[in-house]
Order: C-alpha cells, then structure tokens, then sequence
C-alpha cells in the first residue's frame, strides 16, 4: 500500500516538529520526553477546546486515534490540525502529548496502519525544541521511528524499536520577550531550575553591552570566559551574526567562540576589536611602540600571516594581537591555549 506508507511518514513528519516551527539547523541530542514545564496538561480530546487557551506555559493533549477511513475520522483529524498549530503559535513555551491511531475500518484493530504516542515541546527564550515517541508500530508491527525514509541520520540516531525522542538547539526563533519572562521568573516556568547563571554574568546591571567594558584575565566586558551560549542570550540577547567559528554580539563589538551547537557548552576565546576594551590602557588601535613600553612582559606566542599574537603575562588568558605596528585585538582565552601556538593559531583564526 504505497499511498498509505506516504501518508503514515507524512504524517510522522508533521508530529515531530513542534506546531509552527521548522526542522533544527543543530545537532540535536537525546530527549526523553519529560515535560520541561510547569502547567496543567489541559485535556482537548478529539477537538480543540481546552479550559484556559490563554495559559504560557501552554501544554496541552490530544487524542488523535480516530484516524479512520471507512468514516472519514481522518478526514475531521486534518481539518483540525490548522486550529491544534493556532493554539501554538503564539506561545512562548509549548508542551503537546498526543496519541496517533490510523485504521481503515476503526472497530477492526487488524485494518490498523499506524500508531504512536507523542511528547513534543518548544521554547522560545531559549530556542530550544523536541520530539519524543514510543509505543511505534506500523501494521501493528513494532517499528524503529528512525528507520523511516526521508528522516534526517541526526534525529535516526537517538530512536530504537518503538521509541526515540531529540532535543535540538537553535531550532524554534529567540524571542525577547519570552526570555525576558524566564529570566524574570524561572521557577514559575520551568519544572526544574534551569542551569544558572555565572557568578560574574549574574550580578550585572541592565544594559550590559554599554555598562562594562573592562577587561580581566577571565571576562571580557560583560562575557565571562566559559559562560554557556544559553547564558549570552539571556545576559545579551540573540547575537548579531556569525563568522567562522565565532558569534558576535553587542553591536559586533564582542566576538564569543563557539565551540558546539549545543547551548549548554562553554564558550571559548572572548575578542573584540572595539578600543573602549583595554588591557592597562592598551586597545585596538594602540601603537605597538605603547604596547611594548607598557606591557613589557609580554611573550609572543603565535603568528598568523601578518599578525602577531602575544600573551600579555606568563600563565596569563590575556592576549594581544598586533598588525602593521597596530593593536589589532584584544582576547580572553584559557591559559593552555593561550601558551600554545598550534591551539592559539586555530582558535583566532576566525576573529582575525
């Protein structure tokens, strides 16, 4: 039955991306489908009533198992999946469960095609998104959700038989507003605290690109060395673009490596080519003649081209970079890369 296998994956592909979103651009890692939120699990059964359609945290399940053919359920499934999207689209945070039946003859459970249970959430502050199944069969034979054609080998590899769920990163639009609410008021949000912030990060003032732009051997301005990607956000919002292996922010003041896809892993080398950032009062556009009188301990490390890359005391993340007799950039990495200039070398690349 070709035309009943095209709408069994049509349809699976439909349920694994949360409602108005599109497919993850990241990595995505595994999820297993615990609610991330905290709310009431309102009941819409087959329709799309629910009690409080104003609630945000907005979560929400489904009884999707009369997708028949011989009494047209499937046909009334598909003319209410555009008001079940409306219920979500506006929302900053969204937690859906549902339960998929499709049969030819509903009373008849061996004329069943498909069948699965399904948790799926987003999260607009922090960009995040999901898909979970289990109980996956398909003419009532348990199946690898993974295994269908068409399915991207980065969501295959965390499903089995039955089952599989992936949390990506970077998938569903920041929105301001919504991380704004979470940041205000996490605990009223999330079903469990999220990850906090840094010590340095946590403790600053509104404003941050224009509040701090002092620089320290573990912080640049208000960026603190291994601050998660997650944190820059909440801290200074979405960044204004990417190059290379580095994201800027703060009007592309602030150059911020990015060692992985995931939010939750540590930032690299910190950099800015901006002159309010100083090290003793040498910034881009300084002289090389002030720098060498001023910081006189500093030991070249490393050459790129034309540039120059010197670490400003032993033992020290502060570093220098000087082209044509000119403070170039000032940068912020750990102490190993900072003394080696194979790692150095690689890590500027992309901020030089």
């Amino acid at each position: 039955m070709p035309r009943m296998r095209a709408v069994v994956i049509a349809a699976i592909a439909l349920a694994l991306i949360p409602a108005g979103q599109t497919l993850a651009s990241s990595p995505p890692t595994s999820w297993n489908g615990v609610n991330p939120f905290r709310c009431t699990l309102q009941q819409a059964g087959f329709g799309t009533a629910v009690a409080d359609p104003g609630a945000d945290p907005f979560c929400i399940e489904f009884d999707k198992t009369h997708q028949n053919v011989t009494q047209l359920g499937v046909v009334d499934f598909l003319t209410q999946e555009p008001a079940r999207v409306a219920l979500a689209v506006p929302k900053c945070f969204y937690f859906q469960s549902d339960h998929w039946r499709g049969s030819i003859v509903q009373s008849d459970g061996s004329t069943k095609t498909y069948e699965w249970d399904g948790h799926y959430f987003f999260d607009k502050a922090r960009g995040e998104g999901g898909a979970w199944v289990t109980n996956f069969n398909i003419n009532g034979h348990t199946s690898d959700p993974g295994m269908l054609p068409g399915l991207p080998p980065d969501f295959a590899r965390d499903s089995g038989p039955g089952t599989g769920g992936v949390r990506t990163m970077n998938d569903v639009p920041g929105d301001p507003g919504c991380a704004a609410r979470a940041a205000a008021n996490p605990n009223a949000i999330y079903a469990a605290p999220p990850p906090p912030l840094s010590p340095v990060s946590a403790s600053l003032p509104p404003g941050l690109c224009d509040s701090n732009s002092t620089v320290g051997p573990t912080h640049l301005g208000p960026v603190v060395f291994g601050e998660s990607a997650r944190d820059l956000r909440i801290d200074l919002g979405d960044p204004d673009g990417a190059r290379n292996n580095f994201e800027s922010f703060c009007g592309a003041r602030l150059l911020v490596e990015r060692k992985s896809a995931l939010l939750d892993v540590p930032t690299g080398v910190l950099a800015t080519a901006d002159p309010r950032y100083r090290v003793h009062g040498i910034g881009a556009g300084a002289s090389a003649r002030a720098f060498r009188r001023i910081l006189r301990a500093a030991r070249l490390r490393a050459k790129l081209g034309r540039t120059l890359v010197y670490q400003v005391r032993p033992r020290s993340g502060l570093l220098i970079a000087v082209r044509r007799r000119r403070v170039v950039l000032v940068a912020v990495a750990n102490r190993t890369t900072a003394a080696r200039a194979p790692s150095l070398r690689r890590a500027l690349r992309g901020a030089l």
